[in-house]
C-alpha cells in the first residue's frame, strides 16, 4: 500500500510540473544598447504583488518629438512546481494586474486629465518579462510615477 500511494505521489509532481505554463528566454548577451537606468523608490503596500513580481529597472528616455518616455521591466517570479501548483489551484496563472502611470509638471502638478491617467490591464505568465511603458502627454512633463495593483 505504501509503494502505490509513493507511485501515486510521483505521478502527481510528474504531472505538475508538466503542466507548467511558464516562459524561457534567449537575448543578446553583448548588449549594445545603452539604456538610461534611473534610481527608483519604492512604497509597497501589498507583500502579495511583491512576490509575484519583481521590479527590475526603470529606465527613461525621449521620443523622436522630445518628449519623455518611461518603461518598467517587470518579472513574474512565480516559477516552479509548487508555485505554479498554488498557483492553478487559486486560478494566478496567468497573473493579471493593472498599472497606471501619473506624469508630472515641471512645478509637480500631476497631469489627470489624459487617457494615459486610466488604469490599465497585463497579464503576465510565470517567468515572463513585461515591459509597461508610457510617453509623456505634454512636453513640460519632466517626472512620472507608476502604480501596480492586481486585477479584480
Amino acid at each position: 500500500m505504501k509503494k502505490i500511494c509513493m507511485i501515486g505521489w510521483f505521478a502527481a509532481v510528474v504531472m505538475l510540473a508538466a503542466c507548467q505554463n511558464s516562459v524561457n528566454t534567449v537575448e543578446n548577451a553583448d548588449k549594445t544598447m545603452t539604456p538610461n537606468y534611473i534610481n527608483d523608490a519604492r512604497f509597497v503596500t501589498d507583500s502579495f504583488l511583491r512576490d509575484r513580481l519583481a521590479l527590475q529597472s526603470l529606465t527613461l528616455g525621449k521620443t523622436a518629438d522630445g518628449f519623455k518616455r518611461a518603461q518598467l521591466e517587470v518579472v513574474n517570479v512565480r516559477t516552479g512546481v509548487a508555485a505554479q501548483f498554488w498557483s492553478g489551484i487559486t486560478g494566478e496563472n496567468p497573473y493579471h494586474i493593472r498599472y497606471r502611470f501619473t506624469w508630472f509638471t515641471e512645478d509637480g502638478m500631476a497631469v489627470n486629465n489624459t487617457v494615459l491617467a486610466d488604469w490599465q490591464d497585463a497579464t503576465i505568465i510565470p517567468g515572463e518579462t513585461l515591459f509597461l511603458q508610457s510617453v509623456a502627454p505634454y512636453k513640460n512633463c519632466s517626472d512620472f510615477k507608476i502604480s501596480l495593483r492586481e486585477a479584480d
